[in-house]
This record gives C-alpha cells, structure tokens and sequence, in this order.
C-alpha cells in the first residue's frame, strides 16, 4: 500500500511538473491526498507502534483478513490510479472527474480502513492455530 501510494504520488507529481493541471496542480494534491492519507497514517500508526514494541504479537496472521486486506486495498489503489490515468479520455475536465470520484472513492476507503484496522489489531483469539 505505502510503495503503491507512492507510486500514484510520482504520477500527480509529473502531471502536474509536465502542466496537465495548468496552475491548479494544488487542486489535483487537495484530491489525491485525503484519497490517501488516512491508510497510510493507520499503517504507519501500526508500524511506529510494532517499532516501540507497543504493537499487538500474533504469532500466526488471520489468512482469511489478510486476503481480505490485500484485495480490498489493491481494488481501491486501482480504483484511484483508473480516475488518474483517464482523465484524459473523459469529456469532463480532470477537477470534475476527481469531484466524481469522491463520490465512490469515499466509501471504498472507508472499507479499505476498516479491514485494516480488523487485520493490524486482529488478537490471538482471532488466529487460527
């Protein structure tokens, strides 16, 4: 997720360097960030808290919420690279496409949240041994 992340990123980066927002490259990031931030602030939550020794210690993960986890997370990174890569095929200007997508991408991520949250504070009793 957080390299994925970083991935998209590059590509707002560039677009914007290369002028396809002209001079509202600040609109395009107050897209794109919000669509990104809370994942990646819950996963580097989770990681700072491991790093301290604070975080939970499972010795087997869930499979069932791990796959769960990756599917919904790699759809929704999809989801938010097809609004970014076809914008130049839609009639609609790339800020109208990205207010449209709000509508779906808001939803979704709050999925994508709330099975991380189940997969990065899942408890022993939650593993199958």
């Amino acid at each position: 997720m957080v390299s994925s992340a970083g991935f998209l990123f590059f590509i707002i980066l560039c677009q914007s360097i290369l002028g396809r927002y002209g001079d509202r490259s600040s609109e395009a990031l107050s897209w794109f960030l919000p669509t990104i931030m809370p994942t990646l602030s819950l996963i580097i939550g989770v990681l700072v808290m491991d790093a301290i020794g604070k975080g939970v210690n499972v010795d087997e993960i869930n499979g069932f919420l791990f796959k769960l986890t990756f599917g919904i997370s790699f759809c929704y990174l999809f989801a938010v690279l097809l609004v970014i890569l076809l914008q130049p095929f839609s009639s609609l200007s790339p800020f109208t496409v990205m207010s449209l997508s709000s509508l779906w991408l808001g939803p979704f991520q709050g999925l994508v949240a709330a099975a991380m949250s189940a997969f990065f504070v899942q408890s022993p009793t939650l593993t199958k041994k």
